[in-house]
């Protein structure tokens, strides 16, 4: 796993977003590991997977918090640095259907270079998949190109997930992710995010514009419509779980685990798609997070 590791604070239960000026409660809040790429290693060690993460971790005491939590959780934290700043902090308002927006300082994480990255990946010689995720949270000097280069040197699969940008979806930030994808296998973008890369309203010419530019395949994640996955030869349409949402915070980055896990099985693309919905929808609607166990997940897989 390459890309952020933060705290997140959620804020649950908050269907209307005040006026500037006026103030708001909510039901709950929740403060927890998170980061796009912290939440995915997280869960892949949980599933049972050797799990390698790098990142920048704050030189604070919430960053010690995270490295422990991680090392507990079974990930290997060798790649994990401390950074200059404190850690990364993300506010999370959640409303009641589950949906939610976030508010971001990112702290230490703009700290991770593309050398560190690179040498990591040389020196981990057992590592089969790289997973760069969160990349707008990531320094806006990072080369992912030479990264996915390298890996795919290394003999790895190379699979993408960016996450939103900070500055929105104007045509540099989209041909940026559009030029990246020729060095990716498998891209992983949710259904909004497809369609603002490509501009394109109709989410199957978004699949389909985006499938051409990768080298194996992409998968669009729908929430709880489930997930699509499409390359030159096939599209795998599978149907999403239905749960009893908690929040869904962290859903997309269970899903990334669950698909990496399968193709790290040999199995086949609608197995790791499948494995995939079940993962996410056993994260978000189980009290045990992103600590996912075997037994929840069989269970849903088997209805």
């Amino acid at each position: 796993m390459v890309g952020n590791a933060n705290i997140d604070v959620l804020m649950k239960s908050i269907d209307r977003i005040p006026e500037w000026g006026t103030e708001t409660t909510v039901e709950s809040y929740e403060e927890r590991l998170g980061g796009c790429a912290a939440n995915s290693a997280l869960v892949l060690a949980s599933l049972g997977m050797e799990t390698h993460m790098v990142s920048t971790l704050g030189n604070d005491q919430r960053g010690q918090e995270l490295k422990e939590t991680l090392r507990k959780a079974g990930v290997n934290v060798d790649g994990l640095k401390t950074g200059e700043k404190g850690t990364g902090m993300s506010l999370s308002l959640n409303r009641s259907d589950g949906e939610r927006l976030f508010v971001t300082y990112p702290g230490s994480m703009f700290e991770t270079t593309c050398e560190e990255v690179i040498q990591y990946l040389s020196n981990a010689q057992n590592c089969k998949f790289i997973l760069l995720t969160g990349y707008f949270l990531l320094s806006p000097n990072i080369d992912a190109r030479k990264i996915f280069k390298k890996a795919t040197e290394l003999g790895m699969i190379t699979l993408f997930d960016t996450g939103w940008p900070i500055h929105g979806w104007d045509q540099k930030t989209r041909d940026d992710i559009t030029n990246l994808l020729p060095f990716v296998d498998y891209f992983l973008p949710n259904e909004i995010e497809a369609s603002a890369i490509t501009n394109e309203d109709d989410p199957n010419k978004a699949l389909d514009i985006l499938a051409a530019l990768c080298r194996k395949g992409i998968v669009v994640k729908r929430g709880g419509g489930g997930s699509i996955y499409k390359d030159t030869d096939r599209n795998v349409d599978t149907k999403g779980y239905k749960v009893q949402v908690r929040d869904t915070v962290g859903a997309g980055d269970s899903y990334n685990a669950g698909f990496i896990y399968g193709l790290s099985m040999g199995w086949e693309i609608p197995k790791c798609v499948g494995l995939g919905n079940a993962v996410a929808a056993t994260v978000i609607s189980r009290d045990t997070g992103f600590h996912v166990q075997w037994n929840d997940i069989n269970e849903l897989l088997n209805n």
